[in-house]
């Protein structure tokens, strides 16, 4: 039941999430594209509050080919664990634009979930198109919006499924931390409806914080709905997947222009 997570991962997120990919500006690279690629330990997949994996261990990784003129395409990754159809992985495949436009961004594209292992006629497969805008209110407050649609929700053609979210992040500079380490803060709200009464619509939000160095970032969450477990069971298949929680992940991002 996931998505491209601008991060992502999830975003991404995601969860996120969102991006599973970092933002790429392959404009100081003298080939006309650049790669990004990156991978993902936590101890869950949590997507929009509601666990994946079952609060159980995650391994994600992505790459994605980013091109000068604002176009890019990648493959998401990562273990998940349903009971009902028993996939063991969820692949996203996924293109769009990007573009800036001084301190705003947008973005729109198109996802294909794909998960792997379901038992013979539980196809989840499904698709799902995008779009996210942030403002770089300041040099380190940014605020944004997220929108993603699809008609064939977790495969069922012609059931509707949307979310949408407000999040904000916001970095850290006072706090001085030694050794080149940065920090932010950052949180998100949304919502998701499905259509047909096929499942319960419901309230998320996560809220925490990061530290980067370099390459990695250590990202520590707290996430949680309004899903009864009724409703969770109705939506998922399994009440432990939802509930308030603790969410920690060390992820690795680069691309081909910063390792040259």
């Amino acid at each position: 039941m996931s998505s491209y997570k601008p991060s992502l991962l999830v975003a991404g997120l995601m969860c996120a999430a969102v991006s599973p990919a970092v933002a790429g500006d392959s404009s100081s690279s003298q080939l006309p594209f650049n790669v990004l690629f990156g991978t993902k330990i936590a101890n869950e997949y949590n997507l929009r509050s509601v666990s994946q994996t079952q609060g159980r261990p995650a391994a994600q990784g992505y790459m994605e080919l980013n091109f000068a003129n604002g176009l890019y395409a990648g493959f998401w990754a990562s273990n998940v664990d349903f009971d009902a159809t028993d996939p063991y992985a969820e692949f996203d495949y996924y293109g769009g634009i990007r573009h800036s436009f001084d301190a705003l961004s947008l973005d729109v594209g198109y996802v294909y979930i794909d998960y792997i292992g379901e038992n013979p006629g539980n196809q989840l497969d499904f698709w799902k198109i995008y779009g996210i805008a942030k403002y770089a209110l300041t040099d380190d407050l940014t605020i944004g919006a997220n929108l993603y649609w699809s008609n064939s929700f977790i495969g069922f053609n012609g059931v509707d499924g949307t979310h949408s979210s407000f999040f904000a992040r916001r970095a850290l500079p006072e706090l001085n931390l030694p050794y080149d380490i940065s920090s932010y803060v950052s949180g998100e709200i949304g919502h998701q409806w499905v259509g047909s009464n096929f499942a319960p619509g419901y309230t998320f939000w996560n809220a925490g914080m990061g530290f980067t160095h370099k390459a990695m970032t250590l990202d520590l969450r707290y996430t949680g709905s309004d899903l009864s477990k009724s409703e969770c069971v109705a939506f998922i298949g399994q009440a432990d997947s939802c509930g308030n929680r603790f969410l920690l992940s060390l992820s690795f991002d680069t691309s081909l222009n910063q390792i040259k």
